[in-house]
């Protein structure tokens, strides 16, 4: 009886020591982000000189130039967590060109992440061209801050084994000012899956 008594004893000491060295069951839940089709809509903001103001009334909100493509490259992303202290960076290259549609939702990355409730996923916009029609040349395109915020209302919450998905989709407004300068402000929402 002794005997067994002592295997038990080492079998019990045993797997508590690989349970600590090596634990079984993850705590960390994956998320994913997707992007969706983005929607986007053209403003024209026109050029007042002088008393040239009822020729450029007449082109308001009307593109004088045609964009052929508008790429936006992220090169991070960054789940904001429920205390607004903490967040999480995964580094990435994505590129995705707002004016063509997405046939379906495309992974921009997943990562391990400890099981708490995430509120934002933010986007790095690490640079953002136009090929513009008549033109040789890309040119820049600026987005203010450089980074998309994306709130997620209400929060999505980790669970530790359990893939967690956010789909980014939305409007991306591009406005053409009136000295030749382009600017996107998306305007983008989260939708979660667990």
């Amino acid at each position: 009886m002794v005997y067994f008594a002592f295997l038990g004893l080492l079998l019990a000491g045993s797997m508590i020591a690989v349970f600590q060295a090596s634990p079984v069951l993850a705590k960390d839940g994956t998320v994913s982000v997707y992007m969706s089709s983005i929607q986007w809509d053209i403003k024209v903001q026109p050029t007042i000189t002088g008393n040239s103001q009822s020729s450029n009334a007449q082109n308001a909100g009307k593109p004088t130039v045609t964009l052929l493509s508008l790429n936006v490259t992220i090169d991070s992303w960054t789940l904001h967590r429920n205390d607004n202290n903490s967040a999480i960076t995964s580094t990435v290259k994505f590129t995705f060109d707002v004016l063509k549609p997405f046939n379906v939702s495309t992974l921009i990355s997943s990562k391990e992440v400890p099981a708490e409730s995430v509120t934002m996923v933010s986007l790095h916009v690490a640079s953002t061209t136009a090929a513009v029609q008549g033109t040789n040349m890309l040119q820049t395109v600026k987005v203010p801050s450089s980074e998309l915020k994306i709130p997620i209302q209400p929060a999505l919450e980790v669970k530790a084994q359990t893939t967690s998905s956010i789909v980014i989709f939305g409007t991306a407004h591009i406005v053409f000012t009136g000295n030749g300068q382009i600017i996107l402000t998306p305007v983008l929402h989260a939708e979660k899956m667990t």
